[in-house]
């Protein structure tokens, strides 16, 4: 039947396109948020001792190769490669122990020693996974102090920042120890989780400064009735 004259054609309802497009930017918003990126940098700081003489430490620190074994036993990284630039000695070829070892026996109270290198390691950590990655060392040793930073060089997707300093001085007859970690990561946490993933990022590195206190602890233990220890000077 035709319409009366004067009367408005029906025309059809805006409601159900409305309805799709508040649903698609809905989804689009959903999607942003549940998805987004967020960088987590969190610092953990440990300090203890080890009772035993900063003398017998340090021995033990430079005799042996501490750096590789002390990530190995931490668990949270596996060495992969470790190469030394020439510092304030001259160094034969790769031999740095026996180099650094020389440098420490030295007759002279105020002798020192600095050494550069870079370090390769893959993280086992399940936050960061398992990428490897290169670190920058920095080492210091006098009679009373060993000052090593490690800083990251070339990092991962996900490890976006790394600064690693490990102090040992001597402290009566005992030494101190001061253990320091920041860690930079991206994380895929929309803004309401950003809280949690501060927690997890600090719980990262917390675990492994945890870690290398005890993998350095370990270290000393089994290497502190060596007989090249002797004598402790």
């Amino acid at each position: 039947m035709s319409n009366i004259a004067g009367e408005p054609r029906p025309t059809k309802s805006l409601w159900p396109w409305l309805a799709g497009l508040v649903v698609l930017v809905a989804a689009f918003a959903a999607s942003s948020v549940l998805t987004g990126e967020y960088v987590s940098e969190q610092t953990v700081e440990r300090t203890f001792t080890i009772d035993h003489d900063f003398t017998k430490v340090r021995k033990i620190m430079v005799r042996t190769k501490a750096a590789q074994e002390i990530i190995t036993m931490g668990g949270t990284s596996e060495f992969v490669d470790q190469k030394w630039e020439g510092g304030s000695v001259d160094i034969p070829g790769e031999n740095i122990v026996e180099a650094l070892f020389t440098s420490v026996l030295s007759p002279d109270p105020g002798w020192e020693f600095k050494l550069k290198g870079i370090l390769k390691v893959r993280t086992l950590d399940d936050y960061v996974g398992r990428e490897v990655v290169s670190l920058r060392q920095d080492v210091h040793v006098t009679p009373d102090l060993i000052n090593s930073k490690t800083n990251l060089i070339e990092g991962s997707e996900r490890l976006l920042d790394y600064a690693m300093t490990t102090r040992l001085e001597r402290e009566e007859n005992h030494t101190r120890v001061t253990l320091s970690l920041m860690q930079k990561i991206k994380t895929h946490a929309p803004w309401f989780a950003h809280g949690i993933a501060n927690r997890r990022v600090r719980a990262s590195a917390a675990n492994s400064v945890e870690k290398q206190q005890a993998a350095m602890i370990k270290l000393i233990e089994d290497n502190k009735d060596q007989t090249w220890l002797l004598p402790l000077n």
